[in-house]
């Protein structure tokens, strides 16, 4: 693997560190459809937990997703439900078992673009279902951008999962770590602790379709980024698709053409929606993506998206 700029830091992008907490001073601190959601979601005889980490609104930055035609697309259908400020969760979540599996890391303890993006609730979301950090055995990651990687480690890069292994999709490496092409740079303090991980045998690096775990399978879903993963989860014979970022909100199931700001290949993200989308229609199971609405699930049935 190969070296790596430690200097790089998100404090170019508008991260404000001055703050440990700065999720508790939100007007959305108690927000029960992004910070404080949480949900249970039974698969077959296990349960999989959806955690929030914070929120992301889009008030300030209503282009984000949306397609040529409609490109103020999420932001305009949220504030048509009555929804202010527009807003969506900063999510993660936990699949429990024999290894205690974490599906993304949330955004961290910061505050982005000065409160577009704000995270922090993790650790105390998790410890409200009794677990903590050094419970984790794999941290899988959907990609590497920074709402999905703001836990791995604390601002001087040290790694917060100790007991941890990171699995995560190879061609992330390459295009965040290895070179200087993203659009959405990886933190600094998430570099390094990689690098500390990697050095110490710890970072699995995922081609195609790949048991990480009993239960839990990583599926490829290049597009969203060039290594982007969604995970299957199944037991009993039922089974959920986590999206990460393939698919953004449960709209884009009708509206195929929104496209997310921070799609690297836009056109191969949908390809992916349509792919897993067409899955669950035909197969059965639920879809959850970390930015759903209440971090709350559904079902396609069809070609209508069903919440649960």
């Amino acid at each position: 693997m190969s070296e790596v700029d430690p200097e790089v830091s998100s404090e170019t992008f508008g991260f404000d560190y001055s703050d440990a907490d700065p999720i508790a001073g939100s007007p959305l601190y108690d927000d029960t459809l992004t910070t404080l959601a949480v949900e249970e979601l039974p698969v077959g005889g296990r349960t999989l937990l959806a955690l929030s980490d914070g929120f992301f609104t889009i008030d300030r930055v209503p282009e984000f997703l949306g397609s040529p035609a409609d490109p103020h697309g999420l932001h305009d259908d949220l504030v048509a439900q009555g929804m202010t400020p527009p807003r969506v969760p900063v999510g993660a979540f936990v699949w429990p078992g024999e290894l205690n599996v974490l599906v993304d890391a949330g955004f961290g303890p910061r505050d982005g673009g000065g409160g577009i993006m704000v995270g922090g609730e993790l650790r105390r979301n998790m410890a409200r279902k009794g677990l903590g950090f050094d419970d984790i055995d794999i941290v899988a990651l959907s990609h590497l951008h920074p709402d999905h990687t703001g836990w791995l480690a604390d601002f001087e890069g040290n790694p917060l999962f100790v007991n941890a292994r990171v699995v995560m999709g190879a061609q992330d490496w390459h295009h965040f770590m290895e070179t200087d092409e993203a659009q959405l740079p990886i933190d600094g303090y998430v570099k390094r602790a990689l690098m500390t991980l990697a050095d110490q045998g710890r970072v699995d690096l995922l081609e195609g379709d790949v048991v990480v775990a009993p239960g839990i399978t990583r599926l490829d879903g290049a597009g969203h980024t060039p290594g982007h993963s969604l995970y299957l989860v199944e037991d009993g014979g039922e089974r959920a698709i986590l999206f990460g970022d393939a698919m953004y909100c449960p709209q884009q199931l009708t509206e195929v053409d929104w496209i997310a700001g921070s799609d690297v290949d836009p056109r191969a993200a949908q390809r992916v929606r349509e792919r897993y989308l067409r899955e669950l229609d035909e197969g059965g199971g639920v879809g959850l993506g970390c930015h759903f609405p209440g971090l709350k699930g559904g079902r396609v049935l069809s070609g209508a998206w069903q919440s649960v």
